[in-house]
């Protein structure tokens, strides 16, 4: 089965979710024209990529938005403007920055009739406003909320495009993003109806589920309402459930390298906000019978070029979920293809098939052009994978999810690493242009490379990751990356993503300790809640395994051997031959049968659906819809409990009454089995790969799978947040 995306899954209640898009453009304007005039508006860097997917510059124009700033400290001068707009994330520093700027503004004679206006994306924060008030201009400039909550970038992936989620929750202990992720499904509720059944994972999971709960209740209590508030008191048609992944429960998934085409796009160039930055010979074959000019301008122009990347592109909607090592044949077929369309010139004879060729001709160049542009990717992607640094990599992070021991040539690659560790480094991810340069045949040894395969390390040998070992990797990343690197290290130990073998035995008598805790206070924590009994954490809470990856990696069949890359039927061929964690969880709430395997225990075995194929899904058989939540995790317990994090399974009843409790779960249960959507949640980001393994599924189940996530990772960003930056002098 290709993974090309080619046909829709069409129902009468399919979820239409590029009208958001539409929503936050409307609330956008709306917000533009409460200052009449001519408007300048001021972003802050981490929402300007989010709002150019919203609106473009020539829609703000009409608005009268006549200049745009990047937030920066320092003066600004908007000149004749009559109105100034900051849209910012709710940060302290930020509200600082912003409170210089008004009452520089407001001290110069020439701006004593200019209004300002500060929209805090996506909410509104008491901290914020203390700090205005502090500052003095709380009172001189108008404070609101933008709620851009979920953006569609995809007909079946949503974005918060929040960064730091994970640091924020983990390391920081900011539930801020859980707030965030709340209000954003309550507003798909409102749209499509209240989700029949919450399902999840993980510690933030089960507080993003009773939140979710707690503020449908809410709803309740304060009457029908109209619009939304109706909809939201509905049971949903369209989902039969959402189902919530916290990052904590799947760590390994963004550290690996990804190996789909839109992945290593990812993993090489870095695709921010949708789109890449081209440079070099990349740049200038991608951008070849574009615009021309003259000069140093025109060298630059065809040097640098931006590409979109999303579906209204079709070669790359063909391409982008298929694992690399297929798209070189698909772009050979697609080229001929383009060929003979070409060709098919001259045999037209008559006027009107000449008309239906001209016709046709825009179309044609269009192609063409992208058919260059993915062709110029692809070549600049090959040379990378060619290398011997990225098969060795390749090869060592497949040893350890397969649960063997590394090499001696395999841990000699570690010392080639630190010896070659470069601090100037491109990053793709988190340099989102990488300083508009081609990237360089082998990956440079930055921080966060060398970071990803040391906490995978840890994660996978666990027991027997030695602590001689972990001390010697800490003397080299201090000494090949600054002493600052020591707050990195901590913040890595602290996350659960590289743990010193002394800390890992330190937080598994921890654990220990407080099961006792907990279940002397169990009464107690029935009705205090979870914050009482125990922070959330990245570490399994009740692990039966001394090696809990391992025990997981053999029950749900994360590696596979015989994987079918070019035309895959098991999710593992995004990583060639490995399944994430995350969306092998998926596939058991669906009982998929891809989890079973051999090693597999009877009782597991009797959870899945039977299959008479073994080499084809039910959906294929008989075109049914056989996707969506069933059973919950029911029979999963000894799965779930070495795995991080609470377990979620709630039932959202129309009415909160217990006498209508039964006849609520018959009519979900009903309801879901004809919802054509799930939607998946990943708190704390979610990969390329990961969207892909959702695309297969859909097309196996006959059932779409949604991704909604609070951010598109890489193991570069995943992993940026938690790196101290060097000190500035």
């Amino acid at each position: 089965m290709q993974t090309t995306e080619g046909s829709s899954l069409e129902t009468a209640n399919e979820p239409n979710l590029l009208q958001l898009k539409d929503i936050l453009r409307d609330e956008l304007i709306a917000i533009l024209e409460t200052i009449r005039g001519s408007k300048a508006l001021v972003l802050d860097k981490e929402v300007s990529g989010a709002l150019s997917m919203i609106v473009d510059f020539g829609l703000l124009k009409e608005h009268g938005v006549e200049k745009i700033f990047l937030l920066e400290a320092g003066p600004l001068d908007t000149g004749a403007t009559k109105g100034v707009f900051y849209f910012t994330l709710p940060h302290v520093q930020k509200m600082k920055i912003i409170a210089e700027q008004v009452k520089a503004g407001l001290q110069a004679s020439s701006n004593a009739t200019k209004e300002y206006s500060l929209q805090l994306v996506p909410r509104r924060t008491l901290i914020c406003e203390r700090v205005l008030e502090e500052e003095g201009v709380l009172g001189d400039i108008a404070l609101g909320e933008y709620h851009m909550d979920f953006i569609p970038l995809e007909d079946d992936v949503l974005s918060l495009e929040l960064p730091a989620t994970f640091k924020e929750l983990y390391l920081d202990g900011d539930f801020s993003p859980v707030q965030y992720t709340a209000r954003a499904l309550m507003r798909l509720q409102g749209l499509f109806g209240f989700f029949p059944r919450i399902v999840g994972k993980g510690d933030f999971a089960q507080i993003l589920a009773e939140g979710l709960t707690r503020m449908r209740l809410e709803l309740m209590s304060t009457g029908l309402g109209g619009g939304n508030a109706s909809n939201a008191l509905a049971i949903s048609s369209t989902f039969d459930s959402v189902v919530i992944i916290d990052r904590a429960v799947d760590l390994t998934t963004p550290l690996l390298t990804q190996l789909t085409y839109e992945g290593l796009i990812s993993e090489v160039f870095g695709i921010n906000d949708g789109s890449i930055t081209l440079g070099g010979s990349a740049g200038t074959a991608a951008t070849q019978g574009g615009a021309s000019g003259s000069g140093s301008d025109a060298q630059a122009a065809a040097k640098r070029k931006r590409i979109m990347l999303n579906s209204s592109d079709g070669i790359y909607r063909m391409v982008r979920s298929m694992n690399f090592s297929a798209v070189g044949n698909m772009l050979s077929k697609m080229s001929r293809q383009l060929q003979d369309s070409y060709e098919s010139r001259h045999k037209a004879k008559t006027v009107q098939e000449i008309r239906s060729f001209v016709g046709k001709l825009g179309g044609l160049q269009s192609e063409h052009q992208s058919l260059k542009t993915h062709v110029s990717l692809a070549e600049t992607i090959l040379k990378r994978t060619q290398t011997d640094d990225f098969s060795s990599i390749l090869d060592i992070e497949q040893t350890l999810v397969g649960g063997g021991d590394l090499t001696r040539e395999q841990m000699a690659c570690f010392d080639k690493l630190f010896a070659l560790a470069d601090l100037q480094a491109p990053v793709p991810g988190v340099d989102g242009e990488l300083r508009g340069q081609t990237p360089p045949t082998s990956s440079p040894n930055s921080i966060h490379k060398i970071l990803r395969l040391l906490c995978l390390y840890s994660l996978w040998r666990g027991s027997h990751f030695k602590q001689k070992t972990y001390d010697a990797w800490y003397e080299e990343v201090i000494a090949g990356f600054g002493f600052h690197h020591t707050f990195t290290l901590d913040n890595l130990d602290k996350v659960g993503l590289l743990s010193s073998p002394s800390s890992a035995k330190a937080a598994a008598a921890a654990a220990s300790a407080q099961r006792v805790a907990s279940a002397n206070t169990a009464d107690e924590s029935l009705t205090t809640g979870l914050l009482t009994t125990t922070m959330p954490s990245t570490r399994p809470r009740n692990p039966v395994h001394t090696n809990q990856l391992g025990f997981i990696r053999k029950t749900l069949n994360l590696v596979v051997g015989d994987v079918r890359e070019s035309d895959p039927d098991d999710v593992s061929f995004v990583y060639s031959g490995y399944a994430p964690i995350s969306i092998r969880l998926l596939q058991c709430l669906v009982r998929d049968p891809a989890v079973y395997t051999t090693n597999t225990s009877s009782r597991y075995a009797a959870l899945l659906r039977p299959l008479g194929d073994s080499r084809l899904r039910p959906a294929q058989r008989d075109g049914h819809n056989m996707g969506g939540v069933k059973s919950g995790w029911e029979g999963w317990d000894d799965v779930l409990s070495e795995l991080p994090g609470e377990t979620v399974d709630i039932v959202q009843s129309p009415s909160d009454r217990d006498a209508d409790a039964a006849i609520a779960d018959e009519m979900v249960k009903r309801l879901g089995e004809k919802a054509p959507a799930t939607l998946v949640v990943f708190l704390g980001g979610c990969t390329f790969t990961e969207i892909a393994a959702l695309r297969l599924l859909s097309q196996q189940h006959n059932h779409r799978y949604i991704a909604a996530t609070t951010q598109i990772i890489n193991g570069n960003n995943f992993l940026d947040p938690l790196i101290q930056k060097p000190p500035q002098i």
